[in-house]
């Protein structure tokens, strides 16, 4: 029921960490197009010589950098210590009762990090809202109802799930069993941004707007196929929580290696079993879609610095909200 399970959080492909390679291409990015016959033999041997010899940047192609950073994502999240669980690994597991010692940990990680999700979830937020041309009187509702959240709820019922309540917009509740399986901040975020966009939604769904221009914006990159408008509603909370663990790593700078921290925003998403219901895309669908929707983020995972001129950032830069 959308009102018990909205912001349920579904996990992505682990099968590309077994397709092992990643896909360069080869492309001009200076010239474009190379001279025509005709042309060529209009230029003298040594200019011909030059532009042969003159080295040529490689560019990354798009759709095969979507590959090659879900791969990269998943091979960091087995290589992690603190990486999570994928969901469908914490579906298989028995209940875990509130006081189990992985429960009580996890539950102290996400009040400690909800003031922190807030505030970032307000940024990329308001960012979003302003990109799409949102009524500022809808700006102003939707951060109030976001930063009334206060209080974490361990539930064994939610299992793997996380959700609010219309009931309850203050309370954000979490199953043991997922509690037990986020053991890292960056990991914590990005499930609390997903939820707090649903709360920032309200009963009377304000924000469909914003859900509805993100999911076109989706279905462009052909990795979405038509999205309903519950489909829209889920990639955007999962789109909200990629780049509020990108302000997060950029402002709480660590040793621990970029791709790394970048890959616990998605490793949850990392499954054997691609399945999906009438309100999610595949586990592997919504991965896919969300590195093609935040190239940005692919980069972060890969360090191929030649999409990011090939491909800059679809979104204003976020920016704190007004008083």
């Amino acid at each position: 029921m959308r009102e018990s399970f909205i912001g349920r959080v579904w996990s992505r492909g682990h099968a590309a960490t077994r397709a092992a390679a990643a896909f360069i291409i080869a492309a001009w990015l200076v010239s474009g197009v190379p001279p025509s016959p005709a042309a060529a033999q209009q230029q003298s041997p040594a200019t011909r010589a030059r532009r042969a010899a003159a080295p040529r940047p490689a560019a990354v192609e798009p759709d095969a950098h979507v590959e090659r950073a879900a791969a990269a994502a998943c091979l960091e999240r087995e290589l992690d210590p603190r990486g999570s669980a994928p969901i469908d690994v914490m579906q298989a597991r028995p209940s875990l009762p509130t006081r189990h010692p992985e429960v009580v940990e996890g539950a102290r990680r996400t009040e400690r990090m909800l003031p922190v999700a807030r505030e970032l979830t307000g940024e990329v937020l308001l960012s979003l809202m302003r990109e799409h041309r949102v009524p500022a009187s809808v700006e102003r509702a939707a951060l109030r109802r976001l930063n009334e959240a206060r209080r974490i709820r361990a539930e064994v019922e939610l299992r793997d799930n996380a959700s609010v309540l219309y009931s309850d917009p203050r309370t954000i509740r979490f199953g043991t069993i997922f509690l037990a399986g986020l053991r890292s901040d960056e990991g914590v975020l990005s499930v609390l941004a997903h939820e707090l966009v649903h709360t920032a939604d309200g009963a009377r769904g304000e924000l469909s707007q914003l859900f509805r221009r993100v999911g076109q914006r989706a279905e462009r990159t052909g990795r979405t196929g038509r999205l309903s408008a519950r489909r829209a509603e889920e990639l955007t909370c999962d789109l909200v929580g990629v780049l509020a663990v990108r302000l997060y790593i950029e402002r709480n700078p660590t040793d621990e290696p970029l791709a790394r921290r970048a890959s616990r925003a998605i490793g949850h998403n990392c499954v054997e079993h691609d399945e999906t219901d009438v309100t999610h895309l595949s586990p592997r669908q919504t991965l896919r879609a969300l590195l093609a929707l935040e190239p940005a983020f692919a980069v972060q995972l890969t360090g191929d610095a030649a999409l990011e001129t090939a491909a800059p950032l679809n979104h204003t830069a976020p920016r704190r909200p007004r008083p």
